[in-house]
């Protein structure tokens, strides 16, 4: 949990974004941006919804 709430000062505060980038000019890759993933959504088919409702 303090991971987490540490995890979320880094990325949402301002100070925070200034602590990161002194800790990861002091070890490279210590903090890691987040990187966005692309999901796939699969769509039903619209004769199924219809037959459901």
């Amino acid at each position: 949990m303090l991971r987490y709430k540490f995890y979320m000062f880094i990325l949402y505060n301002e100070f925070g974004k200034k602590l990161k980038d002194v800790l990861n000019s002091l070890f490279p890759g210590l903090i890691r941006e987040p990187q966005p993933i692309r999901v796939p959504v699969r769509r039903r088919d619209e004769r199924q919804r219809g037959m459901r409702r």
